[in-house]
């Protein structure tokens, strides 16, 4: 069965969520990124699995991480080389196969290859359907429009709301990163916006992410609040 949702597939709160990986043992670019900072056990297994040769192309496996099910789908080579319709095609048929021996009842996809492979909905949504509206489990298709929520608006408006030279000092930013920042910040609409900052390289970006995820900005409005009294 399949049903829709506007949000994406780690905000979905289903207990299986969809993250389409490479064969290039990198997980830098858009989503896969806030996977691999969101669950780092999951990202030290793919890159295990990477480095001993395991992981084949349109394969899946599963990897448990907080009591959720990460469905690792290899839809392509590297970021050099995007997905293609006849690869999301034969990763689903390889889920549809093997889906039982991962003990589903629910399972959040986005929609593959349409970030920045560059397939369009309309060409990938029609397959999509196809393979999992006869699974007998809930199949979530996520739409990623609704803009920020939950932990990811916490962290957006924590980050507008941050002295962004304390900030600097704190992760050893530097005065052209600042700088960007600084200029960028009120037109964020997502998170993942300051990705696409062309001074935040990859790594940058993941310092500025897990700073805000484990609420380390946190320890200064705590200082704040008892300088009031």
């Amino acid at each position: 069965m399949v049903k829709y949702l506007n949000c994406d597939c780690i905000n979905s709160k289903c207990s299986a969520i969809v993250n389409q990986v490479n064969l290039s043992g990198n997980m830098d670019f858009h989503s896969g990124l806030e996977f691999s900072i969101r669950f780092p056990e999951m990202y030290r297994d793919y890159l295990q699995k990477f480095s001993q040769n395991e992981l084949s192309m349109y394969e899946s496996y599963v990897f448990q991480e907080d009591h959720i099910s990460i469905i690792n789908m290899i839809c392509y080579d590297s970021y050099a080389f995007p997905t293609t319709l006849e690869a999301i095609e034969k990763s689903l048929k390889y889920f549809v196969k093997h889906y039982k021996e991962y003990h589903l009842t629910e399972v959040a996809f986005p929609l593959l290859g349409c970030d920045e492979d560059g397939l369009r909905m309309v060409s990938v949504l029609p397959i999509m359907e196809k393979y999992l509206k006869p699974l007998p489990i809930d199949c979530y298709i996520c739409f990623d429009i609704e803009g920020a929520s939950n932990l990811e608006m916490q962290m957006l408006n924590a980050f507008k709301e941050m002295d962004l030279d304390l900030l600097a000092s704190e992760l050893k930013l530097d005065e052209i990163q600042i700088a960007s920042l600084k200029s960028e910040r009120e037109h964020l609409i997502r998170f993942e916006d300051l990705y696409h900052i062309s001074t935040i390289p990859a790594e940058c970006y993941r310092k500025i992410y897990q700073y805000f995820y484990n609420g380390e900005y946190k320890k200064f409005d705590l200082f704040h609040q008892e300088s009031l009294f």
